[in-house]
């Protein structure tokens, strides 16, 4: 994949979430709850999420501004599953990996997407870093 005429290599977030493997698992692949916490920026929402979390299975995750209708349906296709460790999936032909790390009482959730070649890289990787922190304020806010 190029991105203007430069080779593009994988972008990577991750972030140290203070909860149980068990917890963030049971949250990530949650409709009710990813509609709460797949938000990339304060100014965003997303209000729809239709998801049929198997290998094979389908997922579709509508994303706003909050004060208009411009967003996007962030739409693909789970590839491999492992239990607690790992998702795989597809999206426009795009690949991305959430890999999944029990430490201690802790998780580590690192996200690697293939970037798109139309959105700068630097708003990609801020989006992204964003909805994994958004990910990580819900879910240590949340009594489990």
């Amino acid at each position: 994949m190029k991105h203007k005429d430069h080779p593009v290599k994988n972008l990577v977030s991750v972030i140290l979430v203070e909860k149980q493997l068990a917890d963030v698992w049971k949250y990530w692949n949650d409709a009710d709850a990813i509609m709460q916490w797949n938000i990339p920026f304060d100014d965003w929402h997303c209000p729809a999420v239709h998801i049929d979390f198997r290998e094979g299975g389908m997922f579709n995750f509508r994303m706003e501004q909050k004060n208009s209708r411009e967003g996007f349906d962030y739409v693909g296709l789970y590839n491999e599953i492992i239990l607690m460790e790992y998702i795989g999936s597809t999206s426009g032909g795009r690949t991305c990996v959430v890999e999944f790390q029990a430490i201690d009482n802790n998780t580590i959730i690192r996200e690697t997407f293939e970037p798109d070649t139309f959105t700068p890289l630097d708003l990609q990787q801020s989006f992204t870093d964003g909805v994994l922190l958004s990910f990580k304020k819900f879910i240590e806010n949340k009594s489990l």
